[in-house]
């Protein structure tokens, strides 16, 4: 009777600590559902950004600033709807050999904005930390601003690039050609000072 009595005692402890276990897991596995539909709902500034009024071409090139870490406006463009591009470099016509930073700034506000800015703001909410032989990339926060952050090695070109949402509303877009990511935090370390 005892052996018996032991078995069903080891059987109890084991089928409780099973089920105990099972509840740890099953509220990490709810812990970590609920932290995605979250990362995925969509915010009361993002919602605002539909109904707002996008900024014209020459409002959104004026956002551009004359010098940018160090280095001059050389060149600005609108290659799409509510987005420019500047090109800043020591020399006066950047080119593949050069060292320049290219800054792309999209407006967020409208339908067309809106879808924009969301998908960068996902991106950037994830946690990414990758490493190659000729490059990286990781998101991180700097300065109060969360980013992801690049650079890679191509045929011993330097190229970096870095991206966030400023003021909840612009992607900014910094690209590092012949320059390490260093520069491009200081370049966004100037952008920061701007108010849009």
């Amino acid at each position: 009777m005892r052996p018996i009595f032991l078995m069903l005692i080891f059987i109890l402890l084991a089928t409780s600590s099973c089920k105990q276990s099972s509840n740890k897991e099953n509220n990490v596995f709810e812990e970590k559902m609920d932290e995605l539909e979250n990362s995925t709902k969509v915010g009361s500034w993002q919602q605002n950004l539909i109904t707002t009024e996008p900024l014209q071409i020459d409002q959104l090139k004026a956002k551009l600033p004359k010098q940018l870490a160090g280095l001059p406006l050389r060149s600005s463009d609108s290659p799409a709807p509510q987005t420019v591009v500047g090109t800043y470099s020591v020399s006066t016509n950047p080119n593949h050999e050069s060292e320049n930073i290219t800054v792309q700034i999209l407006d967020g506000a409208g339908n067309y904005g809106f879808g924009h800015v969301n998908a960068v703001h996902k991106m950037i909410s994830m946690e990414v930390n990758n490493k190659g032989d000729n490059y990286w990339a990781k998101t991180q926060d700097h300065q109060g601003v969360r980013m992801l952050l690049k650079e890679e090695r191509v045929k011993d070109i330097q190229f970096s690039e870095l991206q966030y949402i400023k003021q909840n509303r612009y992607h900014i877009a910094l690209t590092g050609r012949r320059l390490d990511s260093k520069k491009l935090l200081q370049a966004k370390t100037d952008l920061e000072k701007i108010n849009f």
